[in-house]
């Protein structure tokens, strides 16, 4: 953190998140969200990338999401039947099966803000989009905490399991606790 900024170490409630995303839905960078916040910009930042959530985009216009499809002359890739003429750019299987494929994606969900809430364009935009909302954000950041304390996701037969292998070979003396690994006597 910076030592210019007196932060209190303390998590983002959801009072913060909702100023975060109404500063969003302003255009504010990070730095002065931040500040008033009382927190690093990269806190704000790392929120931000961590809790959006993806719209996908509009299949209205085309199913094909390929930054080629204007110019792909490429016919048949998906082999589906074997007289298929259709030009690929038209189809939506090019998706999946062309090995050039390359997924359409704005340049500005790449960079910061890394959200559209306050893009102009986003009611026309027919490219996935990415929000930050608050309320989702908070139930997210609140499930992550409750699931980071509890115990390991291991069944007592599977722990047993693992107890009887590992266990032997610290005795011998052929584990090496520090890296982990085993090592041949």
């Amino acid at each position: 953190m910076s030592n210019l900024i007196p932060g209190n170490q303390k998590h983002l409630t959801l009072d913060n998140r909702i100023f975060i995303e109404k500063s969003l839905d302003n255009n504010l960078p990070f730095k002065v969200i931040a500040k008033y916040l009382c927190k690093d910009p990269t806190t704000v930042s790392k929120e931000v990338k961590k809790h959006r959530s993806l719209t996908s985009r509009n299949n209205f216009v085309s199913h094909n999401h390929c930054v080629h499809r204007g110019k792909c002359g490429l016919t048949n890739v998906c082999k589906r039947t074997v007289a298929c003429k259709k030009q690929c750019r038209t189809c939506n299987a090019c998706n999946t099966h062309c090995d050039q494929f390359k997924n359409e994606i704005c340049s500005k969900v790449l960079k910061a803000p890394f959200v559209c809430n306050g893009c102009s364009k986003k009611a026309g935009c027919r490219l996935d989009k990415y929000f930050y909302k608050a309320t989702q954000a908070n139930r997210q950041y609140k499930t992550i905490l409750v699931e980071s304390r509890n115990g390991i996701n291991i069944s007592e037969d599977s722990l047993n399991q693992m107890d009887a292998i590992v266990t032997p070979l610290i005795l011998q003396g052929r584990l090496r606790t520090k890296y982990l690994k085993i090592i041949p006597k």
